[in-house]
C-alpha cells in the first residue's frame, strides 16, 4: 500500500495571540506576518519519485496548490471548469 502512498503533512498557521511563542517568527494566527502565514509542511510516500525525494523547498505555496499537484501526480486532469473534475 505505501508504495502507492502520498503522505502530505502541513502544519496550523501559527498559534493564537497572546497565549502562542511563534519565535522566531513575528505574528500570530489571522496575523499577516510570518508567525501568521508560515509554515512547515512536507509530502512523502512511496508514490513519490526518486527524483523529488530529499529535496528542500525555500519558496512560498498555497494549501489550494496541493489539489492540482496531487490530481497531476495521481494522472488526473485539473480542468475543473465549474466545480466538477472532468
Amino acid at each position: 500500500m505505501w508504495d502507492n502512498t502520498f503522505l502530505v503533512v502541513s502544519s496550523d498557521n501559527g498559534g493564537p495571540a497572546g497565549s502562542a511563542n511563534n519565535w522566531p517568527l513575528r505574528g500570530w494566527k489571522f496575523s499577516d506576518l510570518e508567525g501568521g502565514v508560515r509554515v512547515s509542511a512536507f509530502i512523502t510516500g512511496g508514490a513519490l519519485p526518486e527524483a523529488r525525494r530529499g529535496v528542500v523547498l525555500d519558496s512560498y505555496l498555497h494549501v489550494t496548490d496541493w489539489f492540482v499537484t496531487l490530481l497531476a501526480a495521481a494522472g488526473l486532469p485539473s480542468d475543473a471548469t465549474d466545480g466538477e473534475l472532468r
